[in-house]
């Protein structure tokens, strides 16, 4: 790979940090976090639930849980934010294979990297690995704290995204991702609450 592949790729890779998370913005919070910051979370705390898990004895690669939380958004440079509710009106698969083809496209000057890159990105959207389902997990996870906060600085109940199967399917795959949504879930119910609009 040259430097102007790399470049290109980094430029186009900050689109991110000025792209929003298109559900809060349906939501009403018109400040609210950029793909990148969400994306910076997921990767944070991506390597430190797969350390712990580590120290605990499970058998996983964090380098690669790591690698795979670094990865698992970059279509959206390209294809953006799309909202849970539109899913609705897509196609079904339509979104994964516009995000796949996008992937492609961005890594095609990236030589032999584009094949390992191509892989990690994959193994988020298969969720079949032990390190593919800790970041799947991680991302609902770092979902749904970003959720609470916007609740903990008075934005109306998002009742919606705590109820939703999708965000919550991932955590009981793993006893510790199930541990920390059910914490998250005793910090939320201390909030005082107000009626879902």
């Amino acid at each position: 790979m040259d430097a102007q592949t790399l470049l290109t790729f980094i430029d186009e890779i900050g689109n991110l940090k000025t792209l929003p998370r298109t559900g809060w913005r349906l939501r009403g919070i018109v400040d609210c976090e950029s793909i990148a910051d969400h994306c910076y979370r997921v990767s944070l705390m991506s390597m430190l639930v797969a350390d712990i898990l580590v120290e605990a004895g499970v058998d996983l690669d964090a380098d690669r849980v790591t690698r795979i939380a670094l990865l698992h958004e970059i279509a959206e440079a390209r294809i953006t934010d799309i909202p849970y509710p539109a899913f609705k009106y897509l196609d079904e698969g339509s979104k994964e294979k516009a995000e796949q083809q996008a992937v492609a496209d961005m890594l095609a000057g990236f030589g032999p990297l584009a094949d390992r890159y191509m892989a990690l990105w994959e193994e988020f959207e298969a969720a079949e690995t032990l390190e593919g389902q800790i970041v799947r997990a991680v991302d609902k996870l770092e979902l749904l704290v970003q959720v609470y906060e916007y609740e903990r600085l008075g934005y109306r109940p998002m009742n919606r995204f705590w109820q939703n199967e999708a965000n919550r399917r991932a955590f009981a795959k793993n006893p510790f991702t199930q541990e920390l949504f059910e914490k998250l879930l005793e910090w939320r119910a201390e909030l005082p609450v107000k009626p879902e609009l």
